[in-house]
């Protein structure tokens, strides 16, 4: 059966965690940096993680884990989790080491996080839809979640793992070690999920790839194209190009 769906939503932006609301194109296999929590706000979807395939209503995908996403006419909530974040460490002490599980999604909560149409109102209901997570958060080691915020705010072009090893104080083998124990990702990874976060933020429409390319921080547009297809089987302009998608920047405090 073709899916008619219209491919029409908004992606709204914040410092550490992205969210997708509305009729969402199908895609391929690809490896996300940032935790996936995926909600069928009206519906079931297909789920595929590392290969295996699944009808579910509401999931958590952990960070660099293989995932495909098949919505249908189903309209989707993706909240896209960094892996330092608050609401990805609470859902990873859910799933306890697993890469992915099923969760419970409300009626009520659902029809609300369905009709929410700003910043402010999305992260609430989204929080309360955490708040049902019974599981305490997974503790994040205070040295990796300051690097983490380091390389967020300052963006270099180059990972220098020797001074973040020295910032951290530890060496750079251990801090390697122990940012992909603690976060599922390795360092670089992490730096250009950074950058193509930056780069999708940037993004507007009638902007050549080139030049976002250099916004972003990547070395030249190959680069840039390769990380997007890589952790989301497509380019900025394929989710807020011609008019499809709604961008909204969020701020902190919402």
């Amino acid at each position: 059966m073709t899916d008619t769906s219209p491919v029409r939503g908004t992606l709204y932006l914040w410092n550490d965690r992205w969210m997708l609301l509305g009729h969402l194109p199908a895609n391929r296999a690809h490896r996300h940096v940032s935790a996936s929590l995926l909600l069928g706000l009206d519906g079931a979807f297909e789920l595929e993680v590392e290969g295996e395939c699944r009808q579910t209503r509401a999931a958590v995908v952990a960070p660099d884990v293989a995932q495909a996403l098949n919505p249908g006419q189903t309209t989707m909530l993706v909240a896209q989790l960094d892996p330092d974040s608050d609401a990805w460490r609470r859902l990873a002490g859910k799933l306890a080491g697993q890469v992915s599980m099923d969760l419970p999604l409300a009626e009520d909560l659902a029809r609300m996080l369905a009709s929410s149409d700003d910043c402010l109102t999305l992260s609430n209901n989204l929080a309360q839809f955490l708040a049902t997570t019974d599981a305490p958060p997974l503790p994040l080691d205070p040295r990796i979640a300051d690097i983490c915020h380091h390389l967020r705010e300052a963006l270099p072009e180059k990972l220098d793992a020797a001074a973040l090893a020295e910032r951290a104080g530890v060496s750079t083998s251990r801090l390697t070690h122990l940012f992909r124990e603690q976060t599922g990702v390795r360092l670089r990874r992490f730096l250009l999920y950074l950058k193509i976060t930056r780069a999708m933020a940037r993004w507007q429409p009638g902007m050549t790839l080139s030049t976002l390319a250099a916004e972003a921080g990547f070395y030249d547009q190959p680069h840039l194209v390769r990380t997007a297809r890589d952790m989301f089987d497509a380019l900025p302009s394929a989710y807020i190009g011609a008019g499809n998608f709604h961008i909204c920047r969020c701020s902190e405090t919402h």
